[in-house]
């Protein structure tokens, strides 16, 4: 893998388009290092939260007798506040909320526990079979070998309902437990089509883990996201879902929703993060409440019509009928191409992330934007004229959505 795409990450770097450090900002143009000054489309704060003047004079108003951090276990202390944001967010999401330093903090500590088994029966754990959709993000895939040292680990095609619900019936003649593992929106692309996997998972009898991290606060009339607006605006005893805080949210740092007390004292007591690691800062504490408070005042769902505004008129721009998400691909195919047309991007005044393998198949590069409510109508059909001006010499663009 890093023999194959080591020339390709010299290209993107050498050509600042990956390891770039931003000298300024101002909304969504970025100073890069030289001067030069682009309009991005990288930032997942899908609603421009990150900039909320409320978001920031929060960030700044950390009390001083907390000092900047309390380096401790989580499992021995948390400072009041914290306390405070994880149950106004379990109000909001109507669940049990622990929130981390990131959603792949909260996947360390709650995906081994679930492969156990004690979660879904403490008493008398069940064997368990965890059934990763194709496209799961990293975040999950990475912990495959932890896991299946508890249960047994399998993979099947994107989205497919057929291969899931075959390998939740062959899960349940072995008498073991199934758990499927996916993505809301997912970070090359797409959707998972929700409503029919809580059908599914309600006639079949099995367990749905989602990372909505893309989802959360973008979807739903409380921000609630992409999974719970299926469930509309409530929550499932078959629902184990991570979000990000960072994202659509707007602040910083991951949280975990499960369907009560009980494993909320499990994943307390026993998540490795939760247990042996340091929670989110104190900064970003009092930032998560700004949002929650942006939430009860109405600010989000004027934030959220704007964003599918510019999603609706980039779609337009580009001839093409997609489902709502604030991620955009753009299919190249080859990885040099995929890189010259990133170049000639960023030539134009707009940056995009540039994406090869090993992020996607061989041959499958593509251009990936994120789009914001607070990019302009000029930003964007601005960037759907640039990519429109490159159709005649990299073909692909702009037939499809990449990966499904």
């Amino acid at each position: 893998m890093v023999r194959e795409s080591t020339a390709n990450y010299a290209r993107a770097i050498n050509s600042n388009l990956m390891q770039v450090s931003i000298v300024g900002r101002d909304g969504k143009q970025v100073t890069l290092p030289g001067g030069r000054e682009v309009v991005e489309f990288v930032n997942c704060s899908y609603l421009g939260l990150d900039l909320h003047p409320a978001v920031i004079r929060a960030s700044k108003s950390v009390g001083e007798q907390w000092g900047s951090n309390f380096c401790c276990a989580r499992s021995r202390f948390s400072i009041e506040p914290q306390r405070q944001l994880e149950e106004d967010l379990s109000e909001l999401y109507r669940g049990r909320v622990i929130t981390f330093p990131s959603t792949s903090a909260a996947h360390i500590s709650i995906m081994p526990l679930l492969a156990s088994g004690v979660l879904i029966n403490e008493s008398d754990p069940p064997a368990v079979t965890l059934i990763f959709d194709q496209f799961a993000h990293s975040s999950m895939q990475y912990l495959k070998p932890v896991l299946a040292t508890e249960a047994t680990v399998l993979t099947v095609p994107h989205n497919s309902l057929d291969a899931l619900r075959s390998e939740v019936v062959a899960a349940r003649q072995r008498g073991e437990t199934p758990v499927y593992v996916a993505d809301g929106i997912y970070s090359m692309g797409g959707l998972a089509p929700v409503r029919e996997l809580v059908a599914l998972a309600e006639e079949l009898d099995f367990y749905l883990y989602v990372d909505d991290a893309h989802g959360m606060t973008i979807f739903g009339e409380r921000g609630e996201g992409l999974m719970l607006s299926a469930l509309d605006g409530g929550h499932s005893d078959r629902l184990i879902l991570t979000f990000s805080l960072s994202k659509g949210f707007g602040a910083y740092g991951g949280g975990l929703l499960v369907p009560d007390e009980r494993w909320e004292r499990l994943v307390r007591s026993y998540g490795q993060i939760y247990s042996f690691s340091a929670a989110q800062t104190f900064q970003a504490v009092e930032s998560c409440r700004a949002v929650v408070e942006l939430h009860r005042q109405g600010a989000v769902p004027p934030l959220q019509r704007q964003l599918r505004d510019r999603v609706a008129l980039f779609d337009e721009l580009m001839g093409q009928s997609l489902p709502f998400s604030p991620i955009r691909m753009v299919p190249i195919g080859d990885e040099a191409d995929a890189l010259s047309a990133g170049e000639e991007l960023l030539d134009a005044g707009y940056f995009a992330s540039v994406v090869f393998f090993p992020i996607v198949r061989r041959r499958s590069a593509q251009l990936r934007l994120c789009l914001a409510a607070n990019h302009s109508e000029q930003d964007v059909r601005g960037v759907a004229s640039a990519l429109r001006s490159l159709r005649d010499k990299y073909a692909t663009i702009g037939q499809g959505e990449g990966l499904e």
